[in-house]
């Protein structure tokens, strides 16, 4: 009966032993954390994995994983940046500015550099009419631009960063009280165009096609905000989030790293404002993941 009983006490420290090793910690950004941190952290849980998860901003978290406080980062990579190379990244998620019009409105695409003529507090001359960007109906005159965010949004940030050169919305902007608001001016308005995150319901609203002109021209072909333009590059309108993982560790972090690549996670992911990376990146990056030793 001793030896039964000592032995059921080893395997009860081994037990608390593996639930500790199993317990992952999680830094990350303070824009994910606002609406994922709680449900992420529920999803993983009900999967048998225990985290801390921690979202008060990417520089933050990529200070943490450096000196090797935490398992794992989520952070924000804006267009053109990458992680330090000490670290291997996997795309996880992306937040969008887009920009949207009536359905009456014939137009289909707009570049960065309309945008800011349109949009901008620094535009001289503006464009303030539909017939000035050649779009041929008559039913549409002024050009009504409206915008569904205070000055705190990350989505306005993003949209002034891409589109505006980082100027500021000129006085002329309409500035609707919520992105509902915004969907409601669009619906009643022909001649409206809007700034809006994600747009799901899509009764009566068009959203454009944008190409990045603001650098001379370099890109002529307007992109969609669908995820496949979004994950490579060419929607220009985007914020990345990718998980970073110091790459002597990635390895051991397998179990962690999976799940938060499955499609599950991905489903949670794209349930709310953001869009999850596509399926066939995600099973690249597990793939990548199974190979290492």
């Amino acid at each position: 009966m001793k030896k039964i009983a000592s032995l059921a006490a080893a395997l009860a420290i081994i037990g608390s032993i593996a639930c500790a090793a199993d317990s992952y910690t999680i830094a990350g950004s303070d824009i994910l954390g606002q609406t994922l941190k709680e449900p992420l952290a529920a999803l993983l849980e009900k999967r048998g994995i225990k985290t801390n998860i921690d979202m008060k901003g990417s520089f933050t978290a990529l200070d943490a994983l450096k000196k090797s406080q935490v398992d794992v980062a989520i952070i924000a990579l804006p267009r053109g940046e990458k992680a330090p190379d000490e670290f291997i990244t996997f795309p996880f998620a992306y937040l969008v500015a887009t920009v949207a019009v009536n359905v009456a409105n014939p137009i289909e695409e707009i570049t960065t550099s309309q945008l800011y003529k349109i949009f901008s507090s620094s535009a001289a001359p503006r464009v303030d009419t539909w017939q000035a960007m050649n779009v041929g109906n008559a039913s549409l005159k002024n050009i009504m631009p409206v915008t569904t965010s205070f000055s705190d949004s990350i989505i306005l940030e993003l949209f002034k960063y891409g589109a505006l050169k980082s100027t500021g919305i000129g006085k002329w902007v309409n500035i609707a009280k919520s992105p509902s608001e915004a969907l409601s001016i669009l619906r009643a308005n022909n001649s409206a165009i809007a700034v809006l995150g994600k747009v799901e319901d899509r009764n009566m609203i068009k959203v454009l096609a944008i190409a990045s002109d603001n650098d001379g021209g370099a890109n002529k072909y307007a992109f969609r905000p669908d995820r496949d333009n979004i994950f490579n590059g060419d929607y220009p309108l985007a914020l990345s989030f990718n998980i970073a993982v110091e790459k002597q560790k990635a390895a051991k972090l397998k179990p962690l790293l999976k799940a938060l690549l499955d499609d599950e996670t991905a489903a949670l992911i794209d349930s709310g404002e953001y869009i999850g990376a596509p399926k066939n990146s995600r099973k690249k990056s597990i793939f990548e993941l199974d190979i290492l030793k």
